[in-house]
């Protein structure tokens, strides 16, 4: 009987996988050393993506929303925020050389 070669997306959770590379052992379809690498992989990947450290914006923006500092204003916040932008401009540098 010819082979073929079947890829397959691991599943996310650790206990899907577990319980998919058992299935794949149980009918013969991978070796033990193989499916330990898989799983030892998928943990090394799971514990190196840890999340960025958030910047001070983020920080103070989730403060704010826990205290609730912006309830019934955010509107009005948002506004002021665009006003501001739309109408930021920064001076031409003036030329101070005497010709």
């Amino acid at each position: 009987m010819a082979q073929k070669r079947l890829t397959i997306t691991l599943p996310g959770s650790a206990e899907a996988l577990h319980n998919a590379l058992q299935m794949l052992l149980q009918y013969g379809l991978i070796s033990e050393k193989k499916a330990h690498s898989i799983e030892g992989k998928r943990k090394h990947e799971q514990t190196r993506k840890k999340p960025g450290k958030k910047s001070r914006w983020a920080i103070v923006a989730e403060e704010m929303v826990q205290e609730g500092l912006l309830r019934g204003k955010s509107e009005k916040l948002l506004e002021s925020i665009r006003d501001f932008r739309d109408n930021f401009e920064i001076p031409a540098p003036v030329d101070k050389t005497v010709k």
